[in-house]
C-alpha cells in the first residue's frame, strides 16, 4: 500500500490548501507535521512560538479527521522522520508548501530535495505566498505577485476512502512534553484556524473602520490592526482569503461617507498584504540577509562597537527613555506591538545606542508570535539603515512619545512606575524638576532609570555617523545593486516601500 504524504510546515489548514487538495485528489492521503530539534533550538524560538503552533495543530488534526486523512506528528530531523515514514508507509508522493524560512529551514529542503531524489519520490511543491521561487526580475516581481494571490481559492475535498480505519493520528506534544520551560508572553495570541477566522470576521466588520487612525497609536492599535500577522505566519489563513474578504468587504459598501471611509481603509489595508509579500521576496531571493548587510559597503558600521550594557538595558526595557520601554515591556508581555513600535524599538537600538542589527533583530524576532523570517530580517536591516535605498528614519523617543502617545495611556499602562507624572513630564522623566519630583515621590534612578544615553548626543552623532557611509563611493555604487535586485517598483503595481 502506498501513499501520499502531504508535508505541513507553517501552512496549517486544510482551507485553500493546495497541496492537500491536489493529494487527495490524486491518491490516499496522511498527512505529516514534524517537530525539528533545529527549530526549538533556534536562536528566534521561544516556547510561546510552540504553543501558537500546538494550538493551531491541534485544530488541524480534527480538520483533517473530519476528511478522512490522518495526521502523524514525530520529533526529528526531517529527513530521518520521512525515511522511517516511507519505511512504514512507503510514500508514493510528497507535497508541501514552498518555504522562505531561516537558514537551517533551507539547508533542510536542500536535504530533503536530495533524499526524495535518491528514493525516487516525487516532490511537488506549491506557493504559499506571492512570493517567486527563482525570480529572474523585480520588474516583473508586482504582477507575478498578483496572479499568485489574487486567484480562485482551493476548495476543501474529502477522502473518498478514509485512510483513518489503517492509520491512526498522533498524539500531539505539549511543550512541557519536550521538556521547554513556559514562556514569559502571557497574553500572546490563541492559534488556530477558528481564532484567525473570528479575527479576520471582527476586523471586516467592525475594527477596520478604524485601521488607518489606529494604526501608528501603541495603544489604539492593538485593537485597531488587523491582528492577523500570527494567523498569515502560521498558515491559518492564507493570503488569498483575506484578499477575498476584502473583495467580499467591498462589495456590500455603498456611496455614503461611513463606506468612503471603509474604501480607504480597505485600500491601506490591502496595501499592507502587498508590502507582506514583498518583504519575504527579498530573503526569498537572497538568503544571506539573515546574516549579512543588504549593502554590504556598510560592513564595519557597527559590528566592532556593540555595547553589551546598552543591549542588556534595551532587552528588559530599561533605557530609561519611556515609549522604548513601555514598547518592549508590552512586546515581551503580549508576543505583538504595532509596526512603528517595532520600527522604533530597531531604530533606537540601532542609531541612539549605535548596536549592531543582527542580536537586536534575533532578540525581537524570539519574541514575535508573527515572526516572520523574511519580513522582520528585511525590516530590520531597513530600520538600521544598511539597505542604501530607504530613507534614513531616526526616531525621536520624545517625539514618538508626544505624538503617538500624547495621552500616556500606553506608557503608563507598561511603565506603572510613571504613572504619577503629567504627560508634559512622561516623555523624559529624567527632566522633571527636583522640588517637583520630591513632591510627588518619584526619584530617578530608584523608581525609574536614568537614559543609558544623552538624547540629543546620540541622536546628532548617529545622524552624523549613518549619512557620512550614505555618501560613501562604495555605498551609493552598491546601494544601485540592492535597488535592482530587491527594490519596489511604484510602476509595476507593488506598494513603495
Amino acid at each position: 500500500m502506498t501513499y501520499n504524504v502531504v508535508w505541513f510546515k507553517k501552512d496549517l489548514r486544510t482551507r485553500d490548501h493546495e497541496p492537500l487538495s491536489s493529494a487527495i485528489r490524486d491518491w490516499r492521503t496522511i498527512g505529516l507535521f514534524i517537530i525539528e530539534p533545529e527549530w526549538l533550538t533556534s536562536p528566534e524560538f521561544d516556547p510561546s512560538h510552540y504553543v501558537f503552533m500546538e494550538q493551531s495543530l491541534q485544530e488541524l488534526k480534527k480538520e483533517l479527521s473530519s476528511i478522512g486523512v490522518p495526521l502523524i506528528v514525530e520529533v526529528g530531523e526531517t529527513r530521518d522522520v520521512l525515511q522511517k515514514l516511507h519505511f512504514q508507509y512507503k510514500i508514493r508522493t510528497l507535497f508541501s508548501h514552498e518555504e522562505t524560512g531561516l537558514n537551517w529551514t533551507f539547508q533542510r529542503d536542500l536535504r530533503v530535495k536530495r533524499w526524495t531524489k535518491s528514493e525516487n519520490i516525487p516532490w511537488k511543491e506549491s506557493r504559499q505566498f506571492g512570493v517567486i521561487r527563482g525570480l529572474k526580475s523585480r520588474d516583473v516581481w508586482a504582477k507575478l505577485r498578483n496572479q499568485t494571490v489574487h486567484r480562485k481559492l482551493v476548495k476543501l475535498e474529502s477522502q473518498s476512502q478514509s485512510v483513518l480505519n489503517e492509520i491512526q493520528s498522533s498524539p500531539i506534544p505539549t511543550i512541557s512534553d519536550l521538556g521547554l520551560s513556559p514562556s514569559g508572553i502571557k497574553n500572546a495570541q490563541i492559534g488556530g484556524r477558528q481564532q484567525g477566522e473570528r479575527t479576520l470576521e471582527s476586523f471586516m466588520s467592525s475594527r477596520g473602520l478604524q485601521y488607518m487612525s489606529s494604526l501608528s497609536s501603541p495603544a489604539n492599535s492593538q485593537a485597531g490592526c488587523s491582528r492577523l500577522s500570527p494567523f498569515l505566519t502560521w498558515g491559518n489563513l492564507s493570503v488569498s482569503e483575506v484578499l477575498h474578504a476584502i473583495d467580499n468587504k467591498r462589495a456590500t459598501l455603498r456611496d455614503t461617507p461611513q463606506d468612503r471611509n471603509w474604501l480607504k481603509n480597505l485600500e491601506h489595508f490591502e496595501s499592507r498584504l502587498a508590502w507582506h509579500c514583498h518583504f519575504i521576496q527579498k530573503l526569498e531571493s537572497e538568503p544571506e540577509i539573515e546574516f549579512q548587510n543588504m549593502n554590504r559597503a556598510f560592513d564595519g558600521l557597527r559590528e566592532n562597537d556593540f555595547n553589551e550594557d546598552y543591549f542588556e538595558a534595551w532587552c528588559k526595557g530599561e533605557t530609561g527613555f519611556p515609549i522604548i520601554d513601555a514598547g518592549m515591556r508590552a512586546l515581551k508581555m503580549n508576543g505583538w506591538i504595532n509596526f512603528r513600535m517595532r520600527a522604533t524599538l530597531m531604530s533606537f537600538a540601532s542609531y541612539q545606542l549605535w548596536l549592531h542589527w543582527r542580536r537586536p533583530a534575533q532578540f525581537l524576532a524570539k519574541h514575535f508570535i508573527d515572526f516572520e523570517p523574511g519580513i522582520h530580517f528585511s525590516q530590520a536591516q531597513m530600520q538600521s539603515g544598511v539597505t542604501g535605498i530607504n530613507t534614513i528614519r531616526i526616531y525621536s523617543p520624545k517625539k514618538q512619545a508626544a505624538e503617538k502617545d500624547p495621552n500616556g495611556i500606553f506608557i503608563r499602562r507598561y511603565c506603572p512606575e510613571l504613572s504619577k507624572l503629567s504627560n508634559v513630564d512622561l516623555a523624559e522623566p529624567h527632566l522633571v524638576p527636583p522640588l517637583l519630583a520630591q513632591s510627588i515621590g518619584f526619584t530617578l534612578g530608584r523608581d525609574y532609570p536614568e537614559p543609558i544615553v544623552d538624547p540629543e548626543s546620540a541622536y546628532h552623532n548617529a545622524k552624523k555617523r549613518i549619512f557620512e557611509w550614505m555618501e560613501k563611493p562604495p555605498v551609493r555604487s552598491a546601494a544601485r545593486h540592492v535597488y535592482q535586485r530587491h527594490g519596489s517598483r511604484s510602476n509595476s503595481g507593488s506598494t513603495k516601500r
